[in-house]
C-alpha cells in the first residue's frame, strides 16, 4: 500500500506536468486510436476530449507541410521509429494552422511499442515571422536568417534533449527510481525557464524592431541612422540569445548526465565531487526555497570507476529523506556530505543536524515500508532502496548513528576492489 502511495504521488506529479504543459500532447495506442489528450489540445483545436478519445488520430486530418520530410508511417512507428516534422492541423471550426510535431513511440521492457505520444507546438507565429523577414533587403535578410538559424538549431537541441529525458522517464516508470526522476524533471523545467525566458524576450524584441524597420523600408523613410540602430539591436540581441541559450545548454547537460546515470546500469570513471555537484543541481528546486545548507567536502581530484547512477540514487534519497523527516519548515538545517579513501575502502558520510531517530525506530529504518511520517506522505521505501543499492550493486555496507534532537549520520563503506579508486 505504501509503495502504491509513492507511485501514485509520482504519477500525479507527472500527470500534472503533462496536463498543464503548454504544448499539445496526444497519446494513442499502437494502432493510432486516441487514448488521451491534454488541456492544451482542447484550447488549440477546439475539440473536447470526449469528442476525440477513442477515434483514430488520422481523423484529425494532419497533412504534411514539408516536401523534404517523409510522412510518418504507422508501421515504422510500431517498430519504435521516432518521427519529427511539420504538419497542418485543423480546428473543429475548419480553420488550419501549422504545428511542429514530435512522434515518440513508448516501449516496455521488451522494446514492444505500447503507446505513441504526439507532442505538437503551434508555429503560426514563427511562420509569419519568416514571411516578414523575407521582405527586408538582401543584407538584412542574411543577418536575420543567420540569427534565426542559430536560434532554430538551439531550439531543436532543446527539444531533442527534453525528448531524451521523457524517453528515460518511460524506461524508469516500472522501477523504484521513479521517485528521484520526478525531482529531476522538476529541476529541468524550473532551471531552464529563466534562460529560455530571457532568450524569448530577446527574440521578441528583435522581431518587433524588424517590423519597425520593415515599415520604414516600405514607406521609403529608412535613414542611415535607423539602419545603424537596427544593426546594433541585431548584434545585442544575438549576443544575448547566444549567452542565455549557452546557459540553458549547460544546465541540460548536467541534468541529462544525472538522468542517464540513474536510468542505466553502466560503470564509468567520474570525478566524485563534481558528480555530487550535478546531483545537487538536479535537486535544487527541492531545497532552494528552504533555509537549509548543504556542505560538501572531500578530495576534488578523486576519480571513481564505479556506478554513478547508484550514487546519484543514494544521495537523492538521503537528501529528500532528511528534508522530509529531519527538519521542520522553519528550521535552519545543515546537511554535510564528506568522503575519503584509504588503501582498503571508500567511505561516504552523510550527516544532518535534524531531530534524529529514536532508538526503537532506528532498528527498522531499512525495513521496506517502515515510516514515521505516513500522514505526511512518507512511503518507507527510500532507505530500503539505498540499502539494496549499497549491498547489492556496490557490495558495501551502510551504518546509521543518531541521537534525538542532535542529528543523524549515515556511513557508507565500499571495498576498494569494488570501486576501483583512482587519483587525480
Amino acid at each position: 500500500m505504501i509503495g502504491r502511495n509513492l507511485l501514485e504521488q509520482d504519477i500525479n506529479r507527472l500527470v500534472h506536468l503533462v496536463e498543464h504543459n503548454p504544448d499539445t500532447i496526444i497519446i494513442t495506442n499502437p494502432e493510432g486510436q486516441i487514448e488521451y489528450v491534454n488541456s492544451a489540445f482542447s484550447a488549440a483545436a477546439g475539440y473536447l476530449a470526449e469528442r476525440v478519445v477513442g477515434h483514430h488520430i488520422d481523423e484529425l486530418k494532419l497533412d504534411d507541410l514539408s516536401s523534404t520530410t517523409r510522412p510518418y508511417s504507422w508501421s515504422e512507428i510500431r517498430q519504435g521509429c521516432v518521427w519529427e516534422g511539420e504538419l497542418l492541423s485543423r480546428r473543429q471550426d475548419g480553420s488550419e494552422f501549422p504545428e511542429h510535431v514530435l512522434v515518440l513511440p513508448i516501449t516496455d521492457a521488451n522494446n514492444t511499442v505500447t503507446s505513441v505520444c504526439f507532442i505538437k507546438r503551434d508555429i503560426s507565429g514563427s511562420k509569419k515571422s519568416e514571411r516578414d523577414i523575407l521582405s527586408l533587403t538582401d543584407n538584412l535578410e542574411e543577418q536575420v536568417k543567420l540569427r534565426t538559424g542559430q536560434l532554430d538549431a538551439a531550439n531543436r537541441e532543446l527539444v531533442e534533449t527534453l525528448a531524451q529525458v521523457q524517453d528515460i522517464h518511460h524506461h524508469l516508470v516500472e522501477t523504484e527510481k521513479m521517485a528521484s526522476l520526478g525531482g529531476l524533471i522538476a529541476g529541468v523545467a524550473h532551471e531552464i525557464n529563466t534562460p529560455v525566458g530571457i532568450a524569448f524576450t530577446a527574440a521578441t524584441h528583435l522581431e518587433k524592431t524588424t517590423r519597425v524597420m520593415q515599415g520604414l523600408f516600405e514607406r521609403d523613410e529608412m535613414k542611415r541612422s535607423d539602419l545603424a540602430r537596427f544593426m546594433e539591436t541585431c548584434v545585442e540581441s544575438s549576443r544575448l540569445l547566444h549567452s542565455t541559450l549557452n546557459r540553458a545548454s549547460e544546465l541540460i547537460r548536467s541534468f541529462k548526465q544525472v538522468a542517464v546515470d540513474q536510468s542505466g546500469e553502466g560503470r564509468r570513471v567520474f570525478k566524485f565531487r563534481e558528480y555530487i555537484a550535478e546531483v545537487l543541481l538536479s535537486l535544487r528546486p527541492v531545497f532552494k526555497n528552504t533555509n537549509h545548507v548543504i556542505a560538501v567536502s572531500g578530495d576534488r581530484g578523486l576519480r571513481l570507476n564505479s556506478y554513478p547512477g547508484a550514487f546519484s540514487q543514494i544521495l537523492t534519497n538521503l537528501i529528500t529523506n532528511s528534508l522530509a523527516h529531519a527538519f521542520t519548515e522553519e528550521e535552519v538545517g545543515r546537511i554535510e556530505i564528506s568522503f575519503e579513501k584509504d588503501d582498503s575502502s571508500f567511505v561516504l558520510v552523510f550527516a544532518d543536524n535534524g531531530r534524529g531517530i529514536s532508538r526503537e525506530n532506528k532498528e527498522n529504518i531499512f525495513v521496506p515500508f517502515f515510516t514515521t511520517n505516513r500522514e505526511g506522505g512518507g512511503s518507507g521505501l527510500g532507505l530500503h532502496i539505498i540499502f539494496n543499492l549499497i549491498s547489492q550493486r556496490l557490495h558495501g555496507t551502510i551504518d546509521c548513528t543518531s541521537s534525538e534532537g542532535v542529528g543523524t549520520t549515515f556511513t557508507i563503506t565500499i571495498p576498494a576492489k569494488d570501486v576501483s579508486l583512482k587519483g587525480a
